[in-house]
């Protein structure tokens, strides 16, 4: 059996991008950056400038 790995198997993205990529792709799809895991996630790999940059850019209105 072939251990290479067919890109069928990779999934939706054939891509890898960097932790910012993915930071950026999960609120550009209405993750809201205060959730416990995009909070978890910017702890893990040292994102909290760039998600106090990312929230800059692209301000949510807030409900009232």
């Amino acid at each position: 059996m072939s251990e290479t790995i067919d890109d069928a198997e990779l999934g939706r993205s054939k891509q890898s991008t960097s932790p910012r990529d993915h930071l950026r792709h999960l609120l550009n799809i209405g993750w809201d950056a205060n959730s416990p895991l995009i909070q978890r996630y910017v702890k893990e790999h040292g994102l909290r400038q760039e998600l106090d940059e990312l929230v800059g850019q692209n301000p949510r209105p807030r409900s009232k």
